[in-house]
């Protein structure tokens, strides 16, 4: 079957709306940070859940594989797509369907955006607690096929944690709807775990029941330096004793003399420190969270734990100490070509990692640059690296180096972006061999000729 005749099939179950081809396709890029175009003849744009499974029934009568989209905001590949592949995006299917106050649960497609749904929770007095930094454009979809994290998980969990219940199609259309709005349920298998942060393998997410806590009613954030790991471990000790402790974003000193220096204003405190640290409380009682957060700081001070830090007095404020913590931009153009890191490490071995992966680095590469950051309070750091204008073709062996340190410290190659394709040759030396033998008989059960997401995983 040609191109053309699969697309008029498909238009006949999506509509004109339904299908971009051309320019619509190419123009579009599958790569949050580097251009990367769509090389598939189309993208198929459902508007419900029966069309995505009356395309995907045709795909798999055809032997046709499929890429899913959702924001297209994932670093790690997943949403590449060749030409002998059609995308299959859930930008359509954003309607939320129902929000309910008094069990705090949403009901919503895969295509809503998270800073969407935190909007429309928002006039209910509810929070929905995944937030990221692109949730302008990630989707619930991709977040819960992903099991995102953001910068909230050692308050609230990854996104499997606030998820009760899911909608999918599997690669022969068939519908799951295992759409569960209870807390207790233990119903037999708990199906939504087959498609949460198994990267649309083994089912494309059409709708999901998620769950949402009150709004908090205050927002503390304070940004502050200390002089060495030593006092970063005691500070993070200290800061888990906070009942309202919500983020605890750590900057190393080559992430922060670079916002500090791009001229955007983002320099609170002076460089010339061992860390640097965003540390945020949200909680029910403004008074009492603000002195309860005010002698945490106090008491830090006069340890001798922090050096030197700035509270935000007001919302601006606050946002202008999480615009240093959020600099993605700045890499982007201080430091393209990079590739980008999303590793797990023991908290008490993080900066032995850092410095480990930097050496084997430095050994390997003339130019070495690097911006080092991340989610401390939950384990997880991103590294961008960056070793010349040829970067992106020494991408391979940039990994090498940093996931050769990663292993002697036993950490994960990914703590919240997934494995995608771009990761997908490391995967069997950081699982067991039996934990990669169930994997690819899970996956053979439900896609036996692997049509979904093709090169994903493995």
């Amino acid at each position: 079957m040609t191109d053309t005749d699969l697309i008029q099939q498909i238009r006949e179950i999506v509509g004109d709306r339904g299908v971009l081809i051309g320019d619509d396709v190419s123009s579009r890029s599958c790569d949050p940070f580097r251009q990367v175009p769509a090389e598939s003849p189309v993208i198929v744009r459902p508007a419900s859940t029966e069309e995505v499974s009356q395309v995907v029934t045709l795909c798999h009568r055809l032997g046709q594989r499929i890429v899913t989209h959702g924001g297209r905001t994932g670093v790690s590949g997943g949403a590449y797509a060749s030409s002998t592949e059609i995308i299959l995006s859930l930008e359509r299917m954003h309607r939320i369907e129902e929000i309910c106050p008094t069990t705090q649960l949403a009901v919503v497609e895969a295509g809503v955006t998270i800073e969407a749904l935190q909007n429309a929770v928002a006039e209910h007095g509810l929070f929905y607690p995944i937030d990221l930094n692109s949730k302008g454009t990630a989707t619930v979809g991709g977040t819960i096929a992903t099991n995102a994290g953001g910068n909230r998980v050692l308050r609230w969990g990854m996104t499997r944690q606030n998820v009760l219940g899911v909608e999918a199609v599997l690669a022969d259309g068939t519908v799951v709807s295992a759409m569960n709005r209870l807390i207790k349920n233990n119903t037999g298998y708990d199906l939504k775990h087959v498609f949460i942060g198994t990267e649309g393998t083994l089912g494309i997410i059409t709708r999901a029941v998620v769950r949402l806590v009150p709004a908090p009613a205050s927002q503390t954030v304070a940004f502050v330096s200390v002089a060495d790991n030593d006092a970063l471990l005691a500070l993070l000790l200290r800061a888990r004793r906070l009942s309202i402790l919500s983020a605890f974003e750590v900057m190393w000193p080559d992430y922060y003399d670079l916002v500090a220096s791009s001229g955007t204003d983002r320099r609170p405190v002076e460089p010339g420190q061992g860390a640097y640290i965003l540390i945020e409380s949200m909680g029910y009682n403004p008074e009492l969270d603000q002195q309860v957060f005010e002698e945490f700081l106090t008491e830090a001070f006069e340890a001798g734990v922090i050096v030197d830090a700035v509270t935000a007095s007001s919302n601006k404020q606050i946002a202008d100490l999480w615009r240093v913590r959020e600099g993605a931009e700045i890499i982007v153009k201080e430091m393209s070509p990079f590739v980008s890191f999303d590793i797990s490490v023991d908290v008490r071995h993080v900066d032995a990692f850092v410095d480990r992966a930097k050496q084997f680095l430095t050994a390997n590469f003339e130019t070495v640059r690097t911006a080092t950051f991340g989610h401390l309070g939950d384990n997880n750091i991103h590294i961008a690296v960056h070793v010349g204008p040829d970067t992106t073709a020494q991408e391979a062996e940039v990994e090498r180096c940093v996931f050769r340190a990663l292993r002697e410290f036993e950490g994960a190659i990914t703590a919240e972006h997934g494995i995608g394709q771009t990761k997908r040759e490391f995967l069997p030396e950081h699982k067991q061999p039996g934990e990669m033998v169930m994997m690819r008989r899970l996956r053979s059960a439900l896609d036996p000729d692997k049509l979904l997401n093709h090169d994903v995983l493995f």
